[in-house]
């Protein structure tokens, strides 16, 4: 395959990309991702690498009407229906023949398929397809409900589908890529793939220019900020009870929740739990709110609570790079970012007493959220970056084409 030198800079986003030995690997990469909201709100340094490392980037997502967004970023956008969040294994193996037709039409060189149901989809397209791209790259952006619950039926769930994975890829060129070395070592345990073809990627990529350190807010009463979908898994029912124990110990601390339900998640938090949180003293809920750097101007403490299931969370990046103090879960992901006592505080998943005896702590000493939040910022630009993701994508794409 001849290969064409690329220049050092995306002339759209500006991202650099590393000096004289990149180059282009392949003439065609398909991305699968669930939805295009979640491509532009998570992968849009992805794209722009990717879009250096081939003549032509793809991406198969459903729409809920951001296509042409897609598109502005120099990809082609192809709307197809993966059905998230059906556990329906006839329906799955529906799209996957659809998804089969699709990979045929568009003769990629490489797939790459964006957190569990993109791979397992792409898995069972390509067992029985006659012509297969020469890679699949199965990016794994966190286990999700099956790798988080402790319940029966995720136990099972995630058996047949590491199981089916495991199965379907067992003859192909394959390539693991994570945001974390627990959630790799999950797969790799499980006989996907293996370590020695295999890359962790630092997170979805956070621009510290469009995320730089903030003053520190002067609040009389400090404000403890929450960002992300509104679903159980992400803690946020631990939060609320965690903020009204600390507030009923009289200290003074307001709790502001960002982000929008989801609908297609069995997961979410109600609309009538959401009405019955907004009347609670202190808490505000603001809904999905675009301009997140605005956030973290205005707030003193970020907080994370996840139960699991996440590989790197973003919010989480964003808070830092803000350099705000992390409040989080034990949880891959946020245990391999955050030490506890320096970049903020680490608690149990579902712990509600810890969480709130942490958040009392930020609280009550805006010296120590002066010092955790800097060392956020510190750790953030030492390997979360952009930048840090690109070189991480390059370096994988170059050894799987043997560039």
């Amino acid at each position: 395959m001849d290969l064409e030198p690329i220049r050092n800079r995306d002339q759209d986003t500006g991202i650099d990309i590393a000096g004289d030995d990149a180059q282009r690997v392949c003439s065609k990469i398909l991305v699968l991702v669930t939805e295009d909201w979640f491509a532009l709100s998570h992968f849009q340094p992805l794209l722009s690498e990717l879009r250096m490392l081939a003549d032509d980037v793809a991406v198969v997502t459903a729409s809920s009407g951001r296509l042409e967004e897609l598109r502005a970023l120099g990809v082609h956008a192809i709307a197809f229906n993966m059905q998230r969040g059906s556990f329906n294994p006839l329906a799955q193996m529906r799209v996957s023949r659809r998804l089969a037709r699709l990979i045929a039409q568009e003769r990629p060189d490489a797939v790459h398929a964006i957190s569990l149901q993109p791979m397992l989809l792409a898995s069972l397209a390509l067992a029985g397809a006659r012509t297969r791209p020469e890679a699949l790259l199965l990016h794994v952006t966190g286990l999700g409900f099956i790798g988080a619950s402790r319940s029966y039926f995720a136990r099972l769930l995630r058996t047949v589908i590491f199981g089916l994975i495991r199965h379907c890829t067992r003859h192909t060129h394959l390539w693991l890529l994570a945001e974390n070395p627990d959630d790799l070592a999950a797969l790799t345990r499980r006989g996907i793939g293996s370590t020695a073809r295999s890359s962790i990627v630092p997170g979805a990529g956070v621009d510290p220019q469009a995320f730089p350190a903030q003053p520190v807010p002067n609040h009389a009463v400090p404000r403890a900020a929450f960002v992300g979908r509104l679903v159980r898994s992400k803690g946020v029912e631990v939060l609320v009870a965690a903020f009204e124990r600390v507030r009923a110990r009289g200290i003074a601390v307001e709790l502001a929740l960002y982000g929008a339900p989801d609908a297609h998640n069995p997961d979410a938090v109600t609309a009538d739990t959401l009405q019955a949180w907004s009347k609670t003293p202190g808490l505000d809920w603001h809904g999905h709110v675009r301009d997140v750097a605005a956030i973290w101007r205005q707030a003193d403490i970020a907080m994370v609570p996840t139960l699991g299931g996440e590989g790197v969370p973003r919010a989480m990046l964003e808070a830092a790079a803000s350099a705000r103090p992390l409040i989080v879960s034990d949880v891959p992901g946020c245990n391999h970012f955050v030490r506890d006592g320096t970049e903020g505080f680490i608690v149990p998943p579902g712990d509600v007493e810890a969480l709130a005896e942490a958040l009392a702590k930020a609280a009550c000493d805006p010296e120590l959220r002066r010092r955790q939040g800097a060392a956020a910022r510190a750790r953030f630009l030492a390997g979360y970056t952009t930048e840090a993701v690109a070189r991480a994508l390059r370096n994988a794409y170059r050894r799987l084409f043997s560039v």
